[in-house]
């Protein structure tokens, strides 16, 4: 069977480290903060986020191709080492996953009838030890491993005459 547009962010992998990242970010810090729980979501996190760049690329009417996720894995494990060791990165994460999740703020005080908070950045640990996590896209890579099967190669050049 050939595979379908994202259907990567389906596998028992990505749904169990999607499930991890959820969590141990939510609860699993807040009862044992510690390294353990620290790497255990940066681990979840490598996994599951080459799967939802693959996702977007697919369902935005990209190619459904291993290719594409390994350009994933490779921005995703880049993009993680920028935010661990370049204060650049690092700030531009915080501040944009704090507007990430701002909306959710918003619409939760609307609900519940309290005053709309103000947006503000999230707090991440800058950790260089964090690096140790980086092989875990490779589990990315072996749950898009089916990805070209039954998908016809598309080319540019002309047909032989």
């Amino acid at each position: 069977m050939p595979p379908r547009r994202a259907d990567g962010l389906t596998h028992p992998l990505a749904l169990g480290a999607m499930l991890v990242l959820a969590a141990n970010d939510h609860w699993g810090k807040a009862a044992w903060p510690g390294v353990v729980t620290g790497k255990l979501s940066d681990v979840a996190g490598l996994v599951f986020f080459p799967l939802l760049l693959q996702a977007l690329w697919e369902l935005g009417g990209g190619a459904v191709r291993r290719r594409v996720l390994v350009v994933c894995c490779v921005v995703t494990a880049l993009g993680f080492v920028a935010v661990k060791i370049w204060p650049p990165a690092h700030a531009l994460y915080e501040h944009g996953l704090g507007l990430l999740q701002w909306p959710y703020w918003a619409a939760r005080a609307a609900l519940t009838g309290a005053s709309t908070p103000p947006w503000t950045p999230v707090s991440l640990a800058a950790d260089p030890t964090d690096l140790i996590a980086i092989p875990a896209v490779l589990g990315a890579l072996w749950a898009g491993r089916r990805r070209d099967v039954g998908a016809p190669e598309r080319t540019d050049a002309a047909p032989p005459r």
